[in-house]
């Protein structure tokens, strides 16, 4: 049996010009991960990232932390399999669709680029709109597609039964909440919106064997609350 942990990257720099990049706090909070991580001590036999920046960060400093306390850590293979959906062409595609069909106004648009909440409103209300189906691009990843993205990176991770160890995953919080969905059963609705609880640099567990991936720890940022600075514990 082998347990996968799949670590949602820290927190990347929202409102930036390269969103695809840690923050002060994202590097924080990875360094914080990499201590803690080292300080229990787990030994991971492989170590995977999407091919995202924000996810490779969150694992060079989590490995360099490994390397910081004198323990053998494997080299990190870029697997795009735990990539994040494209969060952004998804915006650009329902949000226009939207203001063309008038369920969305101008007024909506600007409050969010300064409205934080008013932005997850709508946010929520486009990733419904595509998890649904009725409105894809020919070309573009679906939700469908994107599951099984998902599906094939973990199966591939999983090998054979009588093969143990423990596998970290530096990913986001889509391809953590397609797993959810996988070793759960979720709805697709259930699942994206179980994506939004994910936090910045949690660790979420699961045990793989020929039985299938089952669910053993989700979300935790114990390593984060021990901190005592709020500013660490992030959504996005």
């Amino acid at each position: 049996m082998k347990i996968i942990y799949f670590i949602r990257h820290g927190q990347a720099s929202f409102g930036e010009k390269n969103y695809d990049q840690l923050s002060p706090a994202g590097i924080l909070q990875a360094r914080v991960l990499g201590n803690h991580l080292a300080g229990i001590p787990i030994t991971f036999h492989e170590i995977y990232s999407g091919a995202m920046k924000r996810q490779q960060h969150t694992a060079q400093e989590v490995r360099a932390a490994f390397a910081s306390a004198g323990i053998a850590v494997p080299d990190l293979t870029i697997n795009s399999a735990f990539d994040e959906y494209d969060a952004f062409g998804i915006w650009d595609h329902h949000t226009r669709r939207m203001l063309d069909e008038k369920s969305l106004t101008p007024e909506d648009m600007r409050q969010v680029r300064t409205d934080r909440r008013k932005f997850q409103n709508v946010f929520e209300r486009v990733m419904m709109e595509w998890i649904a189906g009725e409105h894809d691009v020919p070309g573009d990843e679906r939700w469908c597609d994107f599951v099984d993205r998902i599906r094939q990176g973990v199966l591939s991770l999983a090998g054979p039964s009588e093969a143990g160890g423990n596998i970290a995953v530096f990913s986001s919080g889509g391809p953590i909440s397609a797993v959810m969905k996988l070793a759960l059963s979720l709805t697709d609705a259930k699942a994206m919106e179980v994506s939004w609880q994910i936090m910045n640099a949690s660790v979420t567990r699961f045990y793989a064997s020929s039985r299938g991936i089952f669910l053993s720890g989700f979300n935790d940022i114990t390593h984060l609350m021990l901190q005592q600075d709020a500013s660490l514990l992030t959504f996005r």
